[in-house]
């Protein structure tokens, strides 16, 4: 009979010093440690079901996370004839056109267009692009009427306080405004310095 060992599912800890490993050996169950690479525990025989049940929690959670990040980078679109977003759905009427919405997160561009046309066969119809980022430390919405033409309809900075102004003639004050975002993350256990969407 082989000794070799079938690992089905393991979970690394502890930034790389711990590596547990569920999986069979012997054809027997195996519920394995290893520290920094050497075998360490072996709780196979330990009837210990809280572990097992932690370690299946663990990699569930690394899975959801690993499937929400992969998302994340993928574009998001959805074709809608009338999107309702106080009352929910509402029923079309007879003929009422068809929007695709296309989200990239990634590039932050949302794009509003007919639905199963080309660019050319869209031209002339209603359509919108909405580019969003951050200009000199402020929020910053991008509009353009026409999804091929480059030209910006309008454009909107978020301001302290709720504002919305479409020109920044002065500079603000970037430096204070960091600090306020970075006092107040910290004062909630966060971090306003991190590139990662935050989880529920």
């Amino acid at each position: 009979m082989t000794d070799t060992k079938t690992t089905t599912d393991s979970i690394t800890l502890g930034d790389g010093k711990y590596t547990v490993e569920l999986g069979a050996k012997a054809g027997r169950f195996s519920f394995t440690a290893r520290r920094n690479g050497e075998p360490w525990r072996d709780m196979s025989g330990d009837g210990d079901g809280l572990m097992l049940a932690m370690f299946q929690q663990l990699v569930a959670q690394q899975e959801r996370i690993a499937h929400l990040e992969r998302t994340a980078k993928e574009q998001l679109t959805r074709t809608v004839r009338r999107w309702d977003v106080e009352d929910g759905s509402s029923e079309a009427v007879e003929a009422e056109p068809s929007y695709t919405i296309t989200a990239d997160l990634n590039r932050g561009l949302l794009e509003v267009v007919p639905a199963g046309l080309s660019a050319e066969q869209s031209e002339g119809l209603p359509q919108l692009l909405l580019s969003v980022g951050v200009d000199r430390g402020l929020p910053r919405v991008q509009i353009y009427s026409d999804t091929c033409s480059g030209e910006v309809a309008a454009q909107f900075y978020a301001m302290p306080n709720g504002k919305l102004v479409r020109e920044l003639w002065l500079t603000p004050d970037i430096q204070s405004l960091g600090e306020q975002i970075r006092e107040r993350a910290t004062e909630h256990g966060g971090s306003a310095d991190s590139h990662e969407a935050p989880r529920a």
